[in-house]
């Protein structure tokens, strides 16, 4: 796997599955889309998050990927009348499993949610993970303020599930839960002596042979963190504040990645955001890998989109990492320039020197024509025979991929037919819009 900082724009999902290599991530921290009830518009697809409810209602009804979902999503969906939360369930499921097939042997993962949702999104990751590798249900408390309600006490904290790959193998780092000085001592009067290393306390001894000895026991710093974190939201005068709606404090990710992760390793946010996780995996000396689907513009009366963000608030960060776009509507507004070198980046190809009109070249020796408009018979003709006298492209010639940014027409697919059928030579034609999908 690349080892470079980087960005991924599009959808977690085909990300994690096309672009990044399995067990090549030591930490998972995602604060995906909380359920929030509403009727989302749109039109039901699998994999895809906005769904209403009457094609969410259809998709459980019919057979489909719906098939691949446990049974009792199925009965939340089908007996209990709620296709629509089935369908955010079966959306996290999704995107769950590709994190365990990304997160390596000592590698963990903490989800966060909310109320609506913690208990079923528990139920899902007990079945990707198993229940074995539950770790803890970390309660983030982010009280203290409150107002007034005669109905039901007030909501005042997320959920978030710790779960690890493999139990006794992951990365964990004990934390300590600081307490001043004074406040030990308090608590444990026998701490009444001090020297260079600290306040202590005497206790008493045995040595190999028997005999006692007085010996110090210094005062630790904190005690064991527990599953509830008392942090704070940001207010609305920090500095960290970017104004993102579901902007998650500094300090609580400092905890995560400090807790279960080292110097050097990888971190992977999924639904990154204004990338709070990315930034301390920065400051904290680990790579990282953000991924956001966020599709908004950044005009006048609307959120910045989760990059532009980013940048705002991390411009040096986001200039020293990588930006792949893995967006339809971005990769077809590219010049023809900036869509050869995606094809390549896409393929993992080079482009040969000199190119005799091949624009690139796959690891294993497949030659790569990029074109920026509609393909036609003559155009796969002349590849073919570019391809045939290339002196860096491997022989004998088994396969060519011809990508174009606009399609190609039934001429194009006629040559292809000819030359498979008397050459033996496979021709991929693909489009952008087929290789941002994912096959099922």
């Amino acid at each position: 796997m690349d080892t470079q900082n980087t960005f991924y724009h599009g959808d977690c999902l085909f990300v994690m599955k096309h672009d990044i290599a399995p067990e090549s991530v030591d930490l998972i921290y995602l604060d995906p889309p909380f359920f929030t009830g509403k009727i989302q518009r749109g039109k039901w697809q699998p994999g895809a998050m906005e769904v209403s409810f009457e094609d969410s209602k259809q998709f459980w009804k019919e057979k489909g990927v719906s098939v691949h979902a446990p049974e009792w999503m199925k009965h939340l969906a089908i007996s209990q009348n709620r296709p629509d939360f089935a369908s955010y369930l079966y959306y996290m499921m999704e995107r769950l499993q590709a994190c365990r097939r990304v997160l390596n042997i000592k590698g963990s993962i903490y989800l966060h949610c909310d109320w609506r949702a913690s208990h079923y999104l528990k139920m899902v990751m007990d079945e990707i993970f198993t229940e074995s590798n539950f770790r803890n249900e970390i309660v983030w408390y982010y009280g203290p303020k409150a107002t007034q309600s005669g109905s039901q006490f007030q909501s005042k904290h997320d959920i978030i599930l710790y779960y690890v790959k493999k139990k006794g193998q992951q990365c964990f780092n004990p934390q300590l839960q600081e307490y001043s000085e004074g406040s030990l001592c308090e608590r444990d009067t026998r701490y009444k002596h001090k020297d260079a290393h600290g306040i202590y306390r005497l206790t008493t001894r045995r040595d190999s042979k028997g005999d006692k000895y007085r010996a110090k026991v210094y005062l630790k710093p904190g005690v064991s963190m527990t599953d509830v974190w008392n942090i704070g939201v940001i207010n609305s005068t920090a500095k960290e504040r970017s104004g993102y709606p579901t902007q998650k404090p500094q300090k609580l990710l400092e905890r995560i990645i400090k807790a279960s992760s080292k110097d050097g390793d990888t971190v992977l946010d999924p639904f990154c955001g204004c990338g709070t996780t990315v930034i301390m995996a920065s400051k904290l000396n680990r790579r990282f890998i953000g991924i956001d689907i966020d599709t908004s513009k950044r005009t006048k009366g609307k959120l910045p989109t989760a990059f532009n963000v980013i940048k705002r608030g991390s411009h040096e960060l986001f200039n020293q990492a990588r930006y792949v776009s893995r967006d339809i509507t971005e990769v077809l507004e590219m010049n023809s320039l900036e869509f050869e070198d995606w094809v390549n980046e896409y393929y993992k190809a080079d482009k040969p020197h000199p190119d005799k009109g091949i624009d690139g070249v796959t690891q294993d020796g497949v030659p790569i024509q990029v074109k920026s408009f509609q393909v036609t018979y003559k155009t796969i003709s002349q590849f073919v025979t570019d391809v045939k006298y290339h002196a860096n492209v491997p022989k004998p010639i088994k396969k060519v991929i011809i990508v174009s940014q606009t399609g190609f027409d039934d001429g194009a697919r006629q040559r292809k037919f000819e030359i498979e059928t008397a050459e033996g030579i496979t021709i991929e034609l693909a489009t952008p819009q087929e290789m941002l999908t994912l096959e099922t």
